[in-house]
């Protein structure tokens, strides 16, 4: 049952490295020159350059948009709020010691 299983994993993981080998992707093919395609160069229009349509209103509120100021809160100065020793125990770790099979001459040897 189990070598039967472990040769059913093995063809499927064939199988699927056959299917992914084959693949061709769409853009990455050569042209009959032999020398792959170049795209286009990136060209400015002009209402990219515009600075009528950059200027509007509603862009200038949006730079001139200011965050409102922070204010402290009462419960974030409240101590009552921040006091912990009541709720949490601290745990303490043991001193640490020598055990006897540390210091075994016997093991060591």
């Amino acid at each position: 049952m189990k070598t039967t299983f472990s040769q059913i994993v093995a063809i499927a993981f064939f199988g699927l490295f056959l299917l992914v080998g084959n693949v061709n992707a769409e853009g990455t093919e050569k042209s009959a020159s032999g020398h792959e395609n170049i795209e286009a160069a990136l060209e400015l229009e002009n209402w990219m350059v515009n600075d009528n349509l950059w200027k509007t209103k509603e862009l200038v509120k949006f730079e001139n948009a200011e965050d409102e100021t922070l204010v402290m809160e009462s419960w974030m100065t409240a101590e009552s709020t921040w006091e912990l020793k009541n709720t949490v125990e601290l745990e303490t770790e043991t001193a640490l010691e020598f055990e006897p099979w540390m210091t075994n001459e016997n093991i060591w040897n």
